[in-house]
């Protein structure tokens, strides 16, 4: 079962017990500050899930669209909970892969002389997606 949320949006479903990944789609390289979360309410308890962050973002392809995973969580039984997404207002999310610091040099050459640029994602199209 995968949810999709944009994200300014607060839902409202179900989740099953199981392991869960959160991504974040549009690009590959996704840029938050230090506040950035979301929050997994449940609605029975009244608590929120804990959420482990990844140290190393994977970066990979989640329904056909660029996504970078940021979180992990477990559910250890059936729950009505509330997702919503907080703090991220001054997210960057870009269509390429970040670059290592060695090659930042090359790499502002290799865009200031091709057509390659860092395009950088409305945050009306970026997504979250828990699956």
């Amino acid at each position: 079962m995968a949810i999709k949320l944009k994200l300014n949006d607060v839902i409202e479903t179900e989740l099953y017990y199981g392991f869960y990944d959160i991504y974040v789609l549009g690009g590959f390289n996704v840029q938050v500050n230090p506040d950035f979360f979301v929050e997994i309410l449940d609605l029975e308890t009244n608590e929120s899930i804990l959420l482990r962050e990844k140290n190393l973002k994977a970066r990979d392809y989640k329904n056909g669209i660029k996504a970078v995973k940021f979180f992990t969580f477990e559910i250890y039984k059936y729950t009505k909970c509330r997702i919503s997404v907080h703090n991220f207002e001054d997210m960057i999310v870009k269509d390429l892969m970040p670059m290592p610091i060695t090659d930042m040099i090359s790499d502002f050459l290799f865009n200031f002389f091709s057509l390659r640029k860092q395009k950088e994602i409305n945050l009306d199209q970026v997504e979250i997606l828990i699956c």
